[in-house]
């Protein structure tokens, strides 16, 4: 059916004239489309660089610690503890000097067994004020890592 006052193929003309014009919608919808796949890939180059500055911190800390190290660190405090057990002590050693001796050695092989850490300049104390007090339970167990004293023994072996 044609308008009455329009001829009958010009309806179509009288129409689109009518209507407002719509802008072409489709290139602003692609450039929606390329804001959001932006976004997306600078939050995952985002992700990247944090994990990598994480991974990089975390190979450092490893790097520069080294297991043989700890390892003759922990030995030197098995020494230290074992020198003050009253019971190993009196079976092995009748006297101080004894014990010294003894102790001393043990803990001076601690940096020829772990000689390929670096480990140089050990700590290797085992005194006691005076040699002629008897060995006995009070006076070992007493040990510490200070000067020895006419009442404790000095029981040091450290790793630098």
């Amino acid at each position: 059916m044609s308008h009455p006052r329009t001829p009958p193929g010009t309806l179509r003309q009288t129409i689109s004239r009518r209507l407002p014009k719509r802008p072409d919608d489709r290139g602003l919808t692609t450039l929606e489309w390329l804001l959001i796949v932006a976004a997306v890939a600078g939050l995952a180059a985002l992700a990247v660089v944090l994990v990598q500055n994480v991974v990089s911190d975390t190979s450092e800390q490893i790097a520069g610690s080294s297991a043989r190290q700890t390892a003759a660190k922990v030995a030197a405090l098995a020494v230290e503890d074992e020198s003050k057990v009253y019971d190993a002590t009196l079976d092995q050693f009748g006297d101080w000097t004894k014990w010294q001796n003894y102790f001393t050695s043990k803990c001076d092989r601690i940096a020829i067994t772990y000689s390929d850490a670096g480990i140089t300049g050990m700590t290797s104390n085992f005194a006691i004020h005076s040699t002629t007090a008897a060995i006995s339970a009070t006076l070992v167990g007493a040990a510490d890592t200070a000067a020895a004293t006419a009442t404790k023994p000095q029981a040091q072996c450290a790793v630098p």
